[in-house]
C-alpha cells in the first residue's frame, strides 16, 4: 500500500475522530449544565461561574469516554469509505484488509501517548480548578485532607472554630496517626491552643481523637504569650471525621498530572497510606496507547465486513454492545485491582490485551473465514 493511500485513510479517520470529539464534548457540557443547574438557586454561583465549571469539567469526563470515541470514529471512516466504494476499489486492487486499518491503528496509538503525556497534565489542572469551584459553590467546604513530603494534614470544622492536625505518618486507613500536632483557632483565625502527643487515635464511637503522651499549650488574650506546656497521659479531642472522610479528602487521581502520580504515590505511601488507587490510575494511562489501538481495530472489524454483506446497523449495534461489555470488564478489574485483590498491572493490561486480541481474532474470521 501505498503512502498516498495510507495518508488518506488516516486523514479520514482524523476528520471523523474531530467530529465526535467536538460533538461528544457538546453533549458532556450540556449534560454537566443540567446538573449544575438543579442547584443552582442554593449554590450562590453564577451563570457565568456554572458554564465555567462545565468547561473545566469536561475534558476529564471526554477522557473517560475517548475509548468508545476511537472506536466510534474508526467505524465512521470506514463506513464512508464503504459509501463511496473506496473500500471495494482498494480491496479488488489487492489490498488486504490488515494493511488499510494499520494506519488507522497507526495513528491510535500516537494519540495515545499524546493522551497521557499532554492531555491528560490539562485535564488534571482543569479538574483540580473544576473540584476547587464546586467544593466552594456547592458543597461549601475545602478539602479535608492534604499530603506532602513533610506528613499530612488535615482539617476539622468546629463551632468555635476549626482545628488543623499535622502528622508525620498514619495507617493505611488514616485512624492512626502518629507524632500529631494539633493546633486550635478561634472563629476569628487566631490560635488559641496547640497539643503535641506520641500518637493520635480516631475512636469512632466516642467521637474524638486519643491522643496519648500529649502536651498542651493554651493561648488567648488573658495569658502570657508564651503559655507554659501541661503535660497529660491523654487528652481527648472531639471530631467529626471518620476514616471514610479522611480517605475521601485525598486528591483524587484524576487532577493529578501524569508526571506528577510517580511523587505523589511515593509521599502518599512514606505518609503511610495505600497509594493503589493512583497507581491503577497511572498503569490506566500507560494503557491508553494498546486500549485506542484495541478499539479502533474493534471498529473496523465490524465496519468493513459491510462493504460485502450490508447489515450496517446489526454490526454497529453489534460494535457498540462489545464496547460495552469490555467497559464492563474493564472496570470490574479495575475495581478489583483498586481493593488490592488484582495486582495493577494484571487489573489495568488485561483487558485492552484481550479486546485486541479479540479483534484480531474477529477480523481474521471476518476477512480470511
Amino acid at each position: 500500500m501505498s503512502f498516498t493511500l495510507a495518508a488518506y485513510i488516516a486523514r479520514t479517520f482524523l476528520q471523523r475522530l474531530g467530529l465526535v470529539l467536538v460533538i461528544v464534548a457538546v453533549l458532556i457540557i450540556i449534560g454537566d449544565l443540567i446538573e449544575m443547574a438543579r442547584n443552582l438557586g442554593s449554590s450562590g454561583a453564577g451563570g457565568v461561574e456554572v458554564f465555567t465549571m462545565a468547561l473545566l469539567h469536561m475534558p476529564t469526563v471526554l477522557g473517560s469516554t475517548l475509548p468508545f470515541v476511537f472506536m466510534l470514529a474508526s467505524m465512521a471512516a470506514f463506513l464512508q469509505l464503504a459509501r463511496s466504494s473506496e473500500l471495494v476499489v482498494t480491496r479488488a486492487a489487492g489490498v488486504s484488509a490488515w494493511r488499510l486499518i494499520l494506519p488507522v491503528m497507526l495513528c491510535a496509538g500516537v494519540l495515545g501517548v499524546v493522551a497521557f503525556a499532554a492531555l491528560n497534565p490539562i485535564a488534571a489542572t482543569t479538574l483540580s480548578r473544576y473540584e476547587t469551584m464546586n467544593a466552594r459553590y456547592f458543597k461549601g467546604q475545602a478539602s479535608l485532607l492534604s499530603v506532602s513530603g513533610k506528613g499530612l494534614w488535615l482539617r476539622q470544622a468546629e463551632e468555635s472554630g476549626q482545628t488543623v492536625i499535622r502528622a508525620a505518618r498514619s495507617n493505611a486507613d488514616g485512624t492512626r496517626l502518629l507524632l500529631p500536632t494539633l493546633f486550635r483557632f478561634d472563629e476569628n483565625g487566631r490560635l488559641v491552643g496547640r497539643i503535641e502527643a506520641e500518637s493520635a487515635e480516631l475512636s469512632p464511637g466516642v467521637g474524638a481523637w486519643i491522643m496519648a503522651d500529649a502536651t498542651e499549650w493554651r493561648f488567648g488574650p488573658e495569658l502570657a504569650d508564651a503559655a507554659l506546656p501541661v503535660a497529660r497521659d491523654e487528652i481527648t479531642v472531639p471530631t467529626t471525621l471518620t476514616s471514610e472522610r479522611i480517605l475521601d479528602g485525598f486528591a483524587p487521581p484524576q487532577s493529578l498530572s501524569f508526571w506528577d502520580l510517580p511523587r505523589f504515590i511515593a509521599i502518599l505511601e512514606a505518609a503511610g497510606f495505600t497509594a493503589d488507587r493512583h497507581r491503577l490510575y497511572y498503569q490506566a494511562e500507560l494503557a491508553k496507547p494498546l486500549l485506542f489501538m484495541a478499539m479502533v481495530l474493534l471498529g473496523g472489524a465490524f465496519s468493513m465486513r459491510t462493504t460485502r454483506f450490508g447489515g450496517v446497523g446489526i454490526m454497529i449495534l453489534a460494535a457498540v454492545m462489545t464496547g460495552f461489555v469490555l467497559f464492563f470488564v474493564s472496570d470490574v478489574t479495575q475495581a478489583l485491582g483498586g481493593s488490592g485483590a488484582l495486582p495493577p498491572l494484571i487489573a489495568v493490561w488485561v483487558p485492552p490485551a484481550s479486546a485486541m486480541l479479540g479483534a484480531m481474532g474477529l477480523l481474521f474470521y471476518l476477512e480470511d473465514g
